[in-house]
């Protein structure tokens, strides 16, 4: 199977090694377009979340080295065998059934958690749209957000809504937080800015949310929160009690120089939560008397309860089933070119017996109907080992095959 990939993730690298090798949106489309044009590449995909980055490509009989080929796209920070260690290998099966299992949430920090099968389907969309997948990355990805879809209905739905934000969110208040009447800022309106907006806002805290000033008539903010340009994000600091920030920017959205400014002489009790990858606030800010800061990798998995085992567990029995129906495309995908090739010389073999019964017609005729005959002969055999095909398993398949490849036609 010649599905290889490369990946970074919060089991093998801490934060600091990891915001090295995240992309933004658009970094990602050049680079999955750089990729795609590489010799021995037939499609790629390029996963990339809070807490890692996959690289996934589909490629010729070749086998690919695939540091240098993300080195292509994301230059190592220093010298590649630093960085290697870091870095996760899989091909053939492996990278299936771990794009499988990632896709559920079982490969994640927090478990379970429903953002990744979303950011999965994304990063596939984008690589179609830009031309960059093959037919092989098309299905395995369509089997794997269906499985992942299936684990979130029928074995994780019990678990509830999960997110690094609620996740959060959730380990603040078990330290005592109480977003009750709490004055909040979240930084950042995209898909996890408004996730948290929305959390903090039904704890019955006031929340402001920052919006960029060429697209504040533009962004619909979550119902019951107010807004500021992002400009004004100082200004509005001093007065709250929490600060989250998580955008997709590359760049910082709070420094320690402008914040020391800010709060002035001011030592209240603030936290501060940065949860983007690469990180929005300078971890220097954390020096700041009353300032409390904590990143992504600060909020560690739930207590996992006998419950969450026994859903973790059915999830797992879901995903070896959908692995398997994958496997039995995979195979039968290989045989088809012989499948139509046996439908081609049975329809040559009946041209052939037929041929001095067409004596008797012109030339012209004669090309005409042994045309049609041939046409009609090769759709019928195709339809029965089509039919085979469906309801045989693989090793069954394959050997009836190998029986009529060798008759002589």
């Amino acid at each position: 199977m010649n599905i290889q990939m490369i990946g970074i993730d919060h089991s093998t690298a801490e934060l600091k090694i990891r915001e090295q090798f995240s992309f933004t949106t658009l970094q990602a489309e050049r680079a999955m377009q750089k990729i795609a044009m590489q010799p021995g590449i037939r499609g790629c995909v390029l996963v990339s979340t809070c807490n890692r980055m996959e690289l996934y490509v589909s490629t010729e009989a070749c086998e690919i080295k695939m540091p240098a080929l993300l080195e292509k796209i994301r230059p190592f920070p220093g010298p590649a065998e630093v960085f290697e260690p870091y870095f996760s290998i899989r091909r053939s099966q492996e990278a299936v059934r771990h794009l499988f299992y990632l896709t559920a949430g079982l490969k994640s920090r927090i478990v379970g958690e429903d953002q990744i099968l979303t950011q999965v389907k994304e990063a596939v969309r984008k690589a179609r749209e830009l031309n960059c997948t093959d037919t092989l990355l098309e299905v395995l990805f369509r089997h794997a957000v269906t499985a992942g879809k299936e684990v979130k209905t029928k074995a994780m739905s019990a678990h509830g809504n999960i997110s690094a934000v609620h996740s959060a969110l959730a380990a603040v208040k078990q330290l005592g937080f109480r977003f009750e009447g709490k004055k909040c800022l979240v930084i950042g309106n995209g898909q996890m800015g408004k996730l948290a907006a929305e959390t903090m806002r039904a704890e019955g805290a006031y929340v402001t949310v920052t919006v960029r000033q060429y697209r504040s008539g533009m962004v619909e903010i979550p119902k019951g929160c107010s807004r500021i340009n992002y400009g004004e994000r100082y200004e509005k600091i001093p007065s709250c009690d929490l600060i989250l920030s998580a955008t997709v920017s590359p760049n910082l959205t709070i420094r320690k120089e402008q914040l020391m400014q800010a709060r002035g002489e001011q030592c209240r009790e603030q936290i501060f939560i940065d949860l983007a990858v690469p990180r929005d606030m300078e971890e220097e800010i954390a020096q700041l008397k009353g300032v409390t800061l904590y990143d992504i990798d600060s909020f560690e998995n739930e207590t996992m309860t006998e419950e969450f085992f026994i859903q973790k567990e059915t999830a797992e029995k879901i995903l070896e089933r959908k692995l398997e129906e994958f496997k039995g495309w995979y195979e039968c995908r290989d045989l088809i070119p012989r499948m139509q090739q046996v439908g081609r010389q049975a329809a040559e073999e009946i041209c052939w017996r037929m041929g001095r019964g067409l004596g008797c017609l012109r030339k012209e005729e004669q090309e005409i109907v042994t045309d049609m005959l041939k046409e009609s002969a090769h759709k019928v055999v195709d339809k029965m080992l089509f039919a085979l095909r469906d309801e045989l398993k693989g090793e069954e398949l394959l050997k009836c095959l190998e029986i009529l490849e060798n008759i002589r036609y």
